[in-house]
C-alpha cells in the first residue's frame, strides 16, 4: 500500500492556617539568604527590566504552595559558564534541579520589540527532515538537561556548536530528548506584555473554576491533504473525532468540513468565544492563521490574525493544542525580510518568508490578548507531521498511532481523560515522555523533529481549570 506522511522549600509547612505562600512572604528582604534552604517547585527566568512586574505572579504562586522565585538573566550571565548565554541558562537550571528539587521552569522574555535582539535567548535545532525548514525553534533544548548518563546534555555530541544536527539522514548529534523539567515561554516584548499576561493568569487560576464554560471543548478539522488519505480522506476530521473517544464527560462541540459545521473563519469565532476549556485543531497552520480544505480542494480560512478583534471570550480562555505547522514560531517579526538569504539557505521557501514577517506569532498573540483569547497555546514551531492511512488494518488512523504531531496532540488529550494530572506543565511533560517511550524516535528523523518543535507558550505550572 502507498504510503505519505503528510504535513500537517521543605515540602508543605502548615502552621495553624498559615499558608506556605504567607510564610514566604513574611521573609523580610533582608533575609533573602533564608530563602536558599527551601525547595522551590519553580523559577521565573526573565531580565531585570520585567523582574518588578512579574512579582505579582510570584506572590500567586507561593499563595497557592507553586512555591516559586525569579532568577534574572542578568545573575545567571554573571554566574554561570557556557558556550553562549543559552547555554548558561541550561546549567542555571541544571543547578535549579539538583539544588532546589525544581519542576518548572518559565521563561519570560522573547524578542526585544521588533529588533534582532531577544529579552531571552533561544536555541535552534538543527533536524532537516528533508522538506523545508532547516533551522527550528525549540525550548525543548532548555528542558532537556540530562543525557541517557546522566551527564549534561548539551545537544552538541560532536562539539561544532551546531545544535542537535541532523542532515542527510546521518545522526551528527546523539540527543536524548527527554523533558527533566516542565518548561513553558512567555516571549513578551516589553514591560506592558508582561503586566497584562500576569493578571490573565491570576484571573484564569483565581476566577475559572466551578465555571460552566469548563465543561466545554472545541475540536476543529477538515481535509488536511484532500485526494490522501483512505481510508480516512479527511484527516483532520478523524484525528479529532478518535480524541473525542476519550473525553465522554466533556461537552464537545465539532466543527468538520464534510458536515458543514466549519465552512468559513465565522463558524470557528462563534464557538471559539462561546468558552472552552481546551481548543483542539489539525490541519494546516501558519504563523498567522490556520486554514484546511474541504473534498474539492478548495481552502477554508479557519483563523486569520486580521480577525483577531472578532475573539471576545473574556475570562473564558481555554489552552489550544493544535496539529499544525509553525503557530509557535515566535522569532517573527516585521523585519525578517532582511534575512530572506539566510533563510534561503536553510532551505526556507519563498513562499513563506511573507508569514514569517509578522510582528508576531498567532499562539504569543492569541495568549497575550487582554479580553480574550487562550491562556496557553501547544503546537509546532515548524513543519508538522501526521502519519497518513491505516497500513496495518486494523481500523485506527495510523495518525492516533504513529506518534509525529498528531500523536502528541492525541496523547496530550489521552494524559487528560485519565484525570491523573491537572497542572498544565505536567501534563506536557508526560505526552512528551510518553511519545519519546512508545515511538523510539532516535532512528526516525521526522519524530525527533516533531518532539522538539512540539513547544508550550504559556506557565507551566498553570492549574487547568483553576484553583477551587
Amino acid at each position: 500500500m502507498y504510503r505519505i506522511i503528510y504535513l500537517s522549600i521543605i515540602g508543605l509547612l502548615f502552621f495553624s492556617q498559615i499558608g506556605f505562600g504567607q510564610i514566604l512572604d513574611d521573609i523580610s528582604k533582608d533575609n533573602q539568604n533564608m530563602l536558599t534552604y527551601i525547595e522551590y517547585d519553580m523559577v521565573i527566568i526573565t531580565p531585570v527590566t520585567f523582574s518588578e512586574s512579574v512579582q505579582p505572579l510570584v506572590e500567586h504562586k507561593n499563595n497557592h504552595d507553586i512555591v516559586t522565585f525569579v532568577k534574572t538573566i542578568d545573575e545567571i550571565y554573571s554566574e554561570y559558564e557556557g558556550n553562549d548565554n543559552a547555554e548558561k541558562i541550561k546549567y542555571f537550571i541544571k543547578d535549579s534541579i539538583e539544588s532546589y528539587n525544581i519542576k518548572y521552569v518559565l521563561l519570560l522574555g522573547g524578542r526585544i520589540g521588533q529588533t534582532f535582539r531577544w529579552h531571552i535567548p533561544f536555541r535552534y535545532s538543527n533536524v532537516f527532515d528533508g522538506f523545508m525548514h532547516y533551522k527550528f525553534l525549540s525550548d525543548l533544548y532548555f528542558a532537556d538537561i540530562y543525557d541517557i548518563n546522566y551527564d549534561f546534555e548539551d545537544w552538541d555530541s560532536n562539539d561544532n556548536q551546531i545544535y542537535s544536527e541532523w542532515n542527510d539522514d546521518a545522526l551528527e548529534d546523539v540527543v536524548d530528548l527527554m523533558p527533566d523539567v516542565a518548561l513553558g515561554r512567555l516571549p513578551c516584548r516589553n514591560d506592558k506584555e508582561v503586566q497584562e499576561i500576569v493578571e490573565k493568569i491570576i484571573s484564569y487560576e483565581t476566577n475559572s473554576y466551578g465555571k460552566e464554560w469548563l465543561n466545554n471543548i472545541l475540536f476543529v478539522g477538515g481535509d488536511t491533504n484532500p485526494g490522501v488519505g483512505d481510508p480516512f480522506p479527511f484527516e483532520g476530521e478523524i484525528d479529532c473525532r478518535y480524541t473525542k473517544l476519550l473525553l465522554n464527560e466533556y461537552d464537545v462541540t465539532e466543527l468538520y468540513v464534510s458536515e458543514v459545521t466549519l465552512t468559513d473563519h465565522n463558524d470557528f469565532i462563534s464557538s471559539f468565544n462561546n468558552g472552552n476549556k481546551f481548543v483542539l485543531f489539525h490541519g494546516h497552520g501558519l504563523q498567522n492563521g490556520l486554514f484546511t480544505h474541504n473534498s474539492n480542494g478548495e481552502q477554508i480560512t479557519v483563523f486569520d490574525l486580521k480577525y483577531m478583534n472578532e475573539i471576545n471570550n473574556m475570562d473564558k480562555y481555554p489552552i489550544n493544542v493544535v496539529g499544525c505547522c509553525l503557530t509557535t514560531e515566535f522569532d517573527v517579526g516585521v523585519l525578517n525580510f532582511l534575512k530572506i538569504f539566510e533563510n534561503l539557505k536553510q532551505h526556507r521557501w519563498f513562499r513563506n518568508m511573507k508569514y514569517e514577517c509578522v510582528s508576531e506569532s498567532l499562539s504569543w498573540q492569541m495568549v497575550k490578548k487582554t479580553d480574550g483569547g487562550s491562556i496557553a497555546h501547544i503546537g509546532s514551531s515548524s513543519t508538522a507531521w501526521g502519519a497518513d492511512g491505516d497500513e496495518d488494518d486494523d481500523g485506527i488512523p495510523d495518525s492516533i498511532q504513529m506518534g509525529y504531531t498528531t500523536g502528541l496532540c492525541y496523547e496530550f488529550f489521552n494524559i487528560i481523560s485519565e484525570g491523573e494530572l491537572d497542572i498544565l506543565g505536567d501534563v506536557y511533560v508526560e505526552t512528551l515522555s510518553r511519545v519519546i517511550n512508545d515511538q523510539n524516535p532516535y532512528n526516525d528523523v521526522v519524530q525527533v523533529k516533531c518532539i522538539q518543535e512540539f513547544q508550550m507558550i504559556g506557565d507551566p505550572s498553570l492549574k487547568i481549570g483553576g484553583y477551587p
